[in-house]
């Protein structure tokens, strides 16, 4: 959509290879093409636009260290209880894994972060009689930044919460709370008008698909069938269990250590409102996945870092443990992969488990500074050994953080390139673009069976043939046509040859394009 964006100039309308996507609304795609191209010529496009999930993620914990110290009343941002509380939130399996993804989720938990600061503190305004529009403006703008970062789930949520809020805390049942609740509204108003109204202006239909099929349909089931996505009903709680972690544990023990009992105040209720509310909905949903419960990662370990300092002595002690062993094994397994990965392909039978996800002939190049980053992520870890001992209670959830922290950084430094070459479609269109060349003609046009919403806007990206799908008839005037298998099979109508077949290295995924055979010449007829 980026890409789209940047070589068009068209910005209503999120297209992914020609073809309208509109699953979500377009605001990471904005402000990643404001980056790509205010990084331009210091960073090429692709790197310039990746630094939209560093500006959201920026902000995002910005926005968190705020809550800790509202919530736990400190003025320092480097007191043990608010930096705790974002090394928990920073340290979530789910937040450490796709806060590095280039994708719309990114912003969506930033919008929430901040709609959940801007409750919090309108709420807590209210218990010393000091409401501030500050604080409903940043409710308001979390709520618009989500809405156009996903749609309508999130603020959904927030409206059920501020709602739910307003009769759990006492405090907030007056004319005040409602007053700053308006003014939120006020706030996010915009969000939720401008772009829908130019998109309805635009096209009915496209406007019709992201409101009533990508969000109505999606929760109520009747466009399952045809957008995907299903809920098996246990991926609220796989997620809770695994994603979550480690929000969930603490969160559950908090509330079970007596946490329930101040339900009326803003620091509880609103985490287990919003909690409740959006489990209860995603559980509900015909369509949810592990990674729509990124926003609930917040209200977790706002919650569980209240039972931090209440927790017996041995715990924190193992978990600090648990946290050094099981991440350095990992990492020492880690520089083990990559000692062995960068030598010849004849030792690499030793990672024959890693041949389900990455090609083992691949030998991974050597990288200084990739080598000198992971050496130096290493080091940090060791050095930080020693004074995680000296943060009491909150041992276990610094160790956790800069374990996984270590983990993540040497994986992503020392094996990110054979990580990158077993995901990337790069060298299989490269080749594809080698042998068309030749015999692609300026007014030709390729058209596809089943090519899936990543692999088309590679094709456009690496090849520059923007695919059209062949519908239901099998008809195309196209002469050539790529197949995707297992998915697609057969050839629309016509005479047709293979002409090259690719995938990438270990992948059960091929492509196979196709060339329509001209029809013979008709026969000349023969006069006296």
């Amino acid at each position: 959509m980026i890409h789209h964006m940047l070589v068009t100039g068209e910005y209503l309308v999120p297209t992914n290879a020609g073809q309208p996507f509109m699953e979500k609304p377009p605001l990471y795609y904005w402000t990643a093409v404001v980056f790509a191209k205010a990084f331009y010529p210091w960073l090429n496009y692709a790197d310039g636009a990746r630094m939209t999930s560093v500006f959201y993620m920026l902000i995002t914990f910005y926005f968190v260290a705020r809550i800790a110290r509202t919530v736990w009343r400190e003025d320092n941002y480097f007191n043990l209880r608010v930096l705790g509380t974002l090394a928990l939130f920073a340290g979530t399996a789910g937040m450490v894994k796709h806060a590095h993804d280039m994708f719309t989720d990114v912003a969506l938990v930033c919008g929430g972060v901040i709609a959940m600061y801007g409750l919090l503190q309108i709420a807590l305004n209210e218990q010393i009689k000091a409401p501030r529009l500050s604080a409903a403006f940043w409710f308001g703008l979390g709520v618009g930044i989500a809405e156009m970062s996903k749609g309508l789930f999130l603020p959904i949520v927030y409206a059920a919460t501020a709602f739910w809020a307003g009769i759990l805390v006492r405090e907030c049942r007056s004319w005040s709370y409602l007053r700053m609740v308006g003014f939120a509204v006020l706030v996010a108003l915009p969000f939720f008008l401008i772009w829908p109204v130019l998109l309805a202006h635009h096209s009915v239909p496209l406007f019709m698909e992201w409101f009533w099929d990508n969000n109505i349909g999606r929760f109520f089931g009747f466009s399952v069938r045809k957008l995907g996505s299903d809920n098996d009903s246990t991926v609220v709680f796989r997620a809770l269990s695994g994603f979550a972690m480690p929000g969930t544990p603490l969160a559950v023990l908090a509330l079970l250590g007596g946490g329930w009992r101040h339900i009326r105040q803003p620091r509880i209720a609103i985490p287990v409102v919003f909690c409740a509310i959006c489990i209860a909905i995603l559980q509900a949903s015909a369509t949810a996945r592990q990674l729509y419960l990124l926003p609930l990662i917040l209200p977790l370990c706002l919650l569980g870092s209240g039972i931090v300092e209440r927790l017996p002595s041995w715990i924190p002690l193992a978990w600090d443990w648990f946290s050094r062993l099981f991440f350095g094994v990992v990492t020492v397994l880690l520089w083990a992969i990559y000692v062995i990965s960068i030598g010849s392909p004849e030792y690499h039978y030793h990672l024959t488990y890693l041949g389900k996800w990455l090609p083992l002939a691949y030998i991974t190049p050597m990288q200084p500074a990739a080598l000198a980053g992971a050496v130096v992520v290493t080091l940090a870890w060791l050095l930080c050994l020693p004074k995680i001992k000296q943060c009491g209670k909150w041992r276990g959830a610094f160790s956790w953080f800069a374990g996984i922290t270590m983990m993540w950084g040497v994986a992503f430094t020392l094996i990110l390139p054979w990580g990158d070459y077993a995901k990337s479609y790069e060298y299989v269109y490269e080749d594809l673009q080698t042998e068309l060349a030749p015999a692609w003609r300026k007014s030709d046009c390729m058209a596809s069976i089943s090519l899936g919403e990543t692999e088309a806007p590679m094709l456009f990206y690496y090849t520059g043939i923007l695919h059209q799908p062949v519908d239901k008839t099998r008809e195309t005037d196209c002469r050539w046509v790529i197949v995707q298998h297992p998915f697609g099979t057969g050839t629309p109508e016509g005479d047709w040859t293979q002409f090259w077949k690719g995938s990438r290295d270990g992948d059960e995924q091929t492509f196979t394009v196709y060339q329509r055979q001209a029809p013979a010449a008709a026969p000349s007829v023969a006069t006296n």
